[in-house]
């Protein structure tokens, strides 16, 4: 696949083959994601350092005490894109109740030669009040090199990963997972379970919720 499978047409373009032969491609998303969950569910998040998008350097250890969700995502990702309004959204609502949103990107990594101009634009569009970081090499590495974006990793107050979110999801999916985890409290977390809709609200699955990306 090349590279312009970062914008949103090429999501469209994905998806559409996704649909014309759904089940090698839906069953292969399948196992990958199978095989993330067991990679990250119950394991502590890997420590990172990184810069926001005013050079000062943000560790994910300095919100330890908090339900952290963590969205890896780039900038022309269609789906990165539907799901930020939630986002910003669910980041409102519970900022004062310990939730912190951290929007790591992944430009550098995955559309280096577009050089900051396609976040720029972003920017522009979106007033994403949430920190937003600049990924590196290592934090893409530890967290999966994601071949799926968006992909959303929830830790715990305990610095658990305690769900894994493949794909873009409705607010309403992640208001449903998380606020369990903003009650309890840091000695005694509310236990993993999948992701899945709130009543009366349906996610997104892969193709569709996710755009996939070569690695480089």
């Amino acid at each position: 696949m090349s590279r312009t499978a970062a914008t949103p047409y090429a999501a469209l373009v994905l998806l559409a083959g996704a649909l014309a032969s759904p089940t090698p491609v839906l069953a292969q998303q399948g196992r990958l994601r199978e095989a993330y969950r067991a990679r990250f569910l119950g394991k502590p998040a890997p420590p990172f350092t990184l810069k926001d998008l005013k050079g000062r350097t943000v560790r994910l250890a300095d919100y330890r005490g908090k339900v952290v969700l963590l969205n890896f995502w780039f900038s022309t990702c269609g789906p990165c894109r539907m799901e930020t309004p939630d986002l910003i959204d669910l980041y409102g609502n519970y900022k004062g109740r310990g939730l912190m949103v951290l929007g790591i990107n992944m430009d550098e990594i995955l559309t280096p030669e577009f050089h900051g101009q396609q976040l720029a634009e972003f920017l522009q569009e979106y007033n994403v009040t949430y920190p937003i970081l600049v990924a590196d090499g290592k934090v893409f590495k530890d967290y999966g090199s994601p071949p799926v974006q968006p992909v959303s990793y929830l830790v715990d107050k305990e610095g658990k990963i305690v769900q894994l979110f493949w794909g873009a999801y409705p607010g309403s999916s992640y208001d449903q997972m998380i606020r369990p985890h903003l009650a309890a409290p840091a000695a005694a977390q509310a236990p993993a379970t999948r992701p899945g809709p709130a009543p009366g609200s349906k996610p997104a699955t892969p193709p569709a919720s996710g755009t996939s990306h070569p690695r480089r």
